[in-house]
């Protein structure tokens, strides 16, 4: 049985985080799943929290804290981490950094709660098992992964042209949903080297000096710096050339808009504007879940299927 690593940061150990490991378990039982999850909130606690104990993998739970340490051990001085917070996305970079430098994995799939999987996903699969780069395309949105590439380009001056080589329509890609091959770390393994890697990113938050949350395409830049890093060194430095998964039966859109495909996205269509993204044989249900530091949470029709999911495998 091929293992299979997968990793993220979570929020808690509670119903949504449940399904979505016992989702991952069931859908890629042919895998020996290994799960290192990075826990936003490890104090939380509720009806779901001790029924991650019956799942049917091994799990490895980490600390933003324990991350942080794991930095000062580095040298990385803690003036520079307390600015961890500011850009929370860091903890995914570096449980991935983690993953390679320390316990020398070759490859692992990210994967966010915020997912359904269908049962027909052999395309995925054969990557996940040949440990291919894949991404799932985010048909609407070519932009979204693009915010480091200029720096990326200085750091690799030649890879642009790899860049357009494999990716001529220059698709963006989902970075919730990818299977990363892990040599993308390995030009940043030394101390030195991994404090340059941490100053690719913007630290200085959402909030302006007014007090004001950063908004538009600024705010965008800042929300999707580890969505451009994965996509770019995913398909620009790896040694395994990378694939998207076959589109149309894989890609991922807004509640809004227009398909390129499938045409405009109706907001009255039963599922809250989500009825073309359904479509997919990967649903991720995208989105800000925080508007002005309020958590909303997911829409109603992703929660309904998570309850149909956990009702039809007898878990509720």
């Amino acid at each position: 049985m091929d293992k299979l690593i997968i990793s993220n940061m979570y929020r808690a150990k509670n119903k949504t985080t449940f399904f979505a490991f016992h989702q991952i378990i069931n859908r890629l039982s042919d895998f020996d799943i290994e799960i290192h999850a990075v826990w936003d909130d490890p104090e939380y606690t509720d009806e779901w929290t001790n029924k991650f104990d019956t799942l049917n993998c091994k799990i490895v739970s980490y600390t933003k804290e324990q991350l942080n340490e794991y930095c000062l051990n580095r040298g990385i001085n803690q003036t520079y981490i307390d600015k961890f917070p500011n850009f929370k996305a860091i903890y995914i970079l570096l449980i991935a950094y983690y993953l390679r430098r320390e316990l020398k994995y070759d490859y692992y799939l990210i994967y966010d709660d915020d997912i359904i999987i269908k049962e027909d996903v052999d395309e995925l699969r054969y990557c996940l098992r040949e440990q291919i780069p894949c991404f799932l395309v985010e048909s609407n949105n070519n932009t979204g992964d693009k915010s480091l590439i200029t720096d990326l380009m200085k750091i690799y001056p030649g890879a642009y042209d790899r860049f357009i080589q494999q990716n001529p329509q220059k698709n963006g890609y989902n970075a919730g949903f990818m299977g990363i091959r892990l040599e993308i770390y390995d030009d940043f393994l030394e101390n030195d080297e991994f404090e340059e890697l941490l100053d690719l990113f913007d630290f200085n938050g959402v909030i302006d000096k007014e007090g004001n949350e950063i908004l538009r395409a600024q705010r965008t830049k800042i929300d999707t710096q580890q969505q451009s890093f994965f996509s770019f060194m995913n398909q620009v430095n790896t040694i395994k050339p990378p694939l998207m998964l076959p589109y149309p039966d894989y890609f991922i859109c807004p509640n809004f808009g227009t398909h390129p495909r499938y045409g405009k996205i109706n907001p009255n269509d039963g599922f809250d504007g989500w009825g073309i993204n359904m479509k997919s044989k990967i649903i991720h249900f995208i989105g800000h879940s925080f508007i002005n530091g309020i958590y909303y949470g997911k829409p109603k029709a992703f929660n309904d299927l998570v309850d149909e999911y956990l009702k039809e495998n007898n878990l509720i």
